[in-house]
């Protein structure tokens, strides 16, 4: 794991700087009648040199997002919110215990566009595992990413993207879904999708990267990036 770029706040700073983003402003909800409810854990370790967040590769077995880096998470199942959700998931995918968890709070609801309606909730783990336990026909690798590293602007992306670009059947799927304002280019009416590219580490993209990106602006103040062209 590479030094941080940037000195972060400790542990429990960050612990109360998220619990207190995320209690000023509730999280919005988003209901898709065709779409699953879905909830992942987004995990802040207290770790000796400074507290990181918990990514997952997919395993490359899995029907959907086969491959990609993402939180622990995944379906609701019957009589399930999005919380027991995650926390079932964390525990199923890395071996997280629940009693080593305490949820800070949800972040905004978005959608994926394998049909599911993702709920994150933050989750600080003050006794993480020296060494995570992956369930192999979900989770290839377990990784950590120090926060300070993503607190440095330097490490994030922006892009404007075209939703056009989406194939036909994506695109029917997506259509009808809310986007924020915030994420729209008036000018051109393209999505603006963020990325993480920290050095000696794997690059965080798509709804993993949304999410870290929300979770970032609001109780950290994000950090600026430049934005590409489309």
């Amino acid at each position: 794991m590479p030094a941080p770029c940037q000195p972060a706040p400790s542990f429990e700073e960050a612990v109360s700087r998220i619990r207190a983003a995320l209690a000023a402003r509730p999280a919005r909800t988003l209901a898709v009648p065709s779409f699953r409810a879905a909830g992942v854990a987004v995990p802040l370790l207290a770790r000796p040199a400074g507290p990181t967040l918990l990514f997952t590769v997919r395993a490359e077995t899995l029907p959907h997002h086969r491959g990609e880096i993402s939180f622990p998470g995944g379906g609701c199942a019957a009589g399930e919110d999005a919380a027991a959700a995650a926390l079932r998931e964390a525990e199923e995918e890395v071996g997280l215990p629940p009693d080593r968890v305490e949820l800070l709070g949800a972040l905004d609801d978005l959608p994926s566009i394998s049909r599911y309606v993702v709920t994150p909730l933050v989750a600080a783990v003050r006794d993480p595992p020296a060494v995570f336990v992956l369930a192999a026909a979900e989770v290839s690798e377990a990784f950590e990413i120090p926060l300070a590293t993503l607190l440095d602007p330097g490490v994030r992306r922006a892009a404007l993207w075209d939703p056009g670009r989406l194939p036909p059947e994506v695109g029917d799927v997506l259509r009808d879904v809310p986007v924020p304002v915030e994420e729209i280019d008036p000018a051109t009416g393209h999505w603006r999708v963020w990325s993480f590219h920290p050095a000696g580490e794997r690059n965080v993209w798509g709804l993993t990267a949304r999410i870290l990106a929300e979770l970032l602006d609001r109780a950290f103040g994000g950090g600026a990036a430049a934005v590409a062209p489309p």
